[in-house]
């Protein structure tokens, strides 16, 4: 199998390991802010923990459809007006991370969460980066996210995008 083939079936596999390489990141920014205050370590965990299980979802879900749910490649994922049940699945918990992400942020807390521990939102530009810990521009990045994401999926559902040289 060649490589573009390999990508394309697991996709899903390679956004779990990436996930699981930024968790890694994350934690090993956290440690300087646990060490200098202990008192937020408990708050970190909960981030990580959180981290983990939910931004794999959508590549768990993903993984089922492409290992046993008979969906031929991640290219397949962007027709999900075909309808298969394992695309739409797949969807469905996208909507929803951005349903309960959107809650947490906006009105749980989560903004100012984030905003008390530092490196949970980090900006990179070139060889720097810099911590976000302001809730009102961890919220504004968040509504700009949401808004790419729902145009991607608005052109996904309503485009009639050719696969056919993607299998």
């Amino acid at each position: 199998m060649e490589l573009f083939s390999l990508i394309s079936k697991y996709f899903w596999l390679i956004a779990i390991i990436a996930t699981g390489i930024n968790w890694i990141g994350f934690r090993k920014r956290a440690q300087k802010y646990i060490e200098d205050k202990p008192e937020l370590k408990e708050g970190y965990e909960a981030l990580f923990r959180g981290y983990l299980l939910w931004m794999n979802i959508p590549w768990l879900v993903m993984g089922l459809g492409c290992t046993v749910g008979g969906v031929p490649s991640v290219w397949h994922y962007f027709r999900p007006r075909d309808g298969n049940p394992y695309v739409l699945a797949w969807f469905s918990s996208v909507f929803f991370l951005w349903v309960f992400g959107s809650f947490w942020l906006f009105f749980r807390g989560g903004a100012e969460t984030l905003a008390r521990h530092p490196g949970a939102i980090e900006f990179r530009y070139g060889f720097k980066s810099k911590d976000i810990t302001n809730p009102v521009l961890i919220k504004a990045f968040w509504a700009l996210a949401l808004a790419g994401g729902i145009a991607g999926a608005v052109l996904m559902w309503s485009s009639d995008i050719p696969i056919s040289n993607f299998r």
